[in-house]
């Protein structure tokens, strides 16, 4: 698999990489970029059906998106790297480091999660995102309007209008096509659930929740207690894009625990 992407190397000692979320590509992850880039170099990559990089043209997985990863830290002459993940991208980056333990110095963990324990449940997402995929495509301006009204973003309210429009256009910048392939190759309805094999990750995870994006803190809380060297952070007054809400708190603590603080 092949990444559209962007490394900007500093000459720095360790790198880190940035995984978006859904509906979005790398450029989302600009803010973060800017905070990090002091101290790290940037490794920032379109996840398939985003940005640059698609999805329609291959048949794949989470997995085989992890052996991409992979591939890109040799083909960069990168042994390990720091990952940052948010929501669809954190799924991606513990993928990645249940796979290629190896790889990963420390790892952050925004709003997302280890998949679905449940095959029936499983099943049942399968379906509602099908049903997505089948509106992304259908007409995506109002299966965008729809997204944005979710009670998942309503504490995205109060900030300024140009920061949300910023996300809007980010969002409308997506090939409504590859974003529905994509949902159906690594959604959380056909992912493999990595909650048993949570254990097996033994660097240092932090987990990061908004306050206000309850169904996260849940999972996260349960996720916190099954990994061995984790610490979980609740940001007050914050929901699920962490990150955009509260930039100064997300990026205080991002390096601080990235720097062994």
């Amino acid at each position: 698999m092949r990444f559209n992407y962007d490394f900007s190397s500093s000459g720095r000692e360790r790198t880190l990489l940035l995984l978006h979320g859904f509906i979005s590509d790398m450029d989302s992850m600009a803010q973060i970029a800017r905070t990090a880039s002091p101290h790290f170099n940037i490794l920032r990559v379109d996840l398939p059906g985003f940005g640059g990089t698609r999805s329609t043209d291959i048949d794949y997985t989470i997995e085989t998106i992890a052996d991409g990863l992979q591939s890109l830290l040799k083909e960069l002459g990168l042994k390990k790297v720091d990952i940052l993940g948010y929501s669809m991208g954190g799924r991606v980056a513990l993928s990645f480091a249940i796979n290629y333990p190896e790889a990963v110095e420390r790892l952050i963990i925004e709003s997302a999660s280890p998949g679905i324990a449940s095959l029936e449940d499983r099943q049942a997402r399968l379906l509602i995102d099908r049903k997505r995929a089948d509106d992304i495509t259908a007409n995506y301006t109002v299966f965008i309007d729809a997204w944005e009204t979710m009670a998942l973003f309503d504490s995205q309210k109060h900030l300024m209008s140009e920061e949300r429009s910023s996300q809007r256009r980010n969002r409308l910048a997506q090939v409504p096509k590859e974003v529905a392939d994509s949902l159906l190759k690594y959604g959380t309805g056909v992912q493999p659930s990595y909650w048993q094999r949570l254990k097996h990750i033994t660097i240092p995870v932090l987990l990061v929740v908004g306050e206000q994006d309850t169904k996260f803190k849940s999972i996260n809380s349960k996720m916190a207690e099954m990994l061995p060297d984790a610490q979980l952070v609740v940001i007050e007054g914050a929901g699920h894009n962490v990150h955009m809400e509260s930039p100064k708190k997300f990026g205080t603590m991002m390096i601080d625990f990235l720097l062994g603080g």
